[in-house]
């Protein structure tokens, strides 16, 4: 494994970023309305910010690992591994959402002025982080963009209708950020929202991991000619 080559990769996943400002942009306002439409209705308005915060980080991931596809097999034939290229994503779509977390928590902190504030930055960097590995997870099963934003409406809807102290919003990859994002305001014990939130993000990555490598063999695979392989990654679906 290269350090180089996966600084390379964190580049390239920038510049493909760079082409989706719009979008981005979008994305980020999606849970700034959340919370300015909650925000003269109490300090939960904070929670539901926190968790909402998702859709922006999450849809970038699920936008990247999607339009990668076809490039993963021209980089694979020039010698990059499945595990470089997943980790140069991680590393640039991570320090985007810390981007992310440090604008959401400011605004919120100075907007609704919760008990603890640093448990605001906290639950917000645990959805962040959480984001990147489920939208690579999703990006890496989704045969196209529309059924990977549905899935990230879908979980991020849910837990966003639920309360933190519910059964069912422990099943929920953001369940982590949420409960912190509940102790700022509401004082509730934040009890294993780290460990929660950590054991979801390595799950998450491990199965983003294991469907790259999979698909790696099917245009990378070192038994096809070389121009059979080249061949293929040029017809490979997004």
């Amino acid at each position: 494994m290269s350090l180089r080559r996966i600084l390379v990769i964190a580049k390239l996943t920038g510049v493909e970023l760079s082409r989706r400002r719009i979008a981005l942009g979008l994305l980020t306002a999606l849970p700034l309305a959340f919370y300015g439409s909650q925000v003269s209705r109490g300090s939960d308005a904070v929670i539901t910010g926190g968790v909402a915060m998702a859709f922006s980080v999450a849809g970038a991931s699920i936008f990247v690992a999607l339009t990668a596809r076809p490039v993963d097999a021209r980089l694979i034939l020039a010698g990059y591994r499945p595990s470089e290229l997943l980790l140069g994503r991680l590393l640039l779509l991570e320090l985007f959402g810390l981007l992310i977390t440090g604008i959401f928590s400011a605004i919120m902190v100075f907007g609704s002025d919760p008990i603890h504030p640093w448990a605001v930055a906290s639950g917000v960097a645990l959805v962040a982080l959480t984001s990147v590995p489920f939208g690579l997870a999703v990006g890496a099963v989704s045969p196209h963009e529309l059924e990977g934003v549905l899935i990230l409406i879908g979980v991020v809807g849910v837990q966003l209708t639920l309360y933190s102290t519910e059964l069912a919003a422990k099943f929920l990859p953001f369940w982590g950020g949420q409960r912190l994002l509940d102790h700022s305001v509401n004082a509730v014990a934040a009890g294993a929202a780290v460990p929660a939130n950590a054991l979801y993000a390595a799950g998450l990555l491990a199965l983003a991991t294991y469907f790259m490598t999979r698909r790696a063999p099917a245009v990378g695979g070192t038994k096809r000619h070389p121009r059979e392989l080249l061949r293929a990654s040029r017809h490979a679906p997004v």
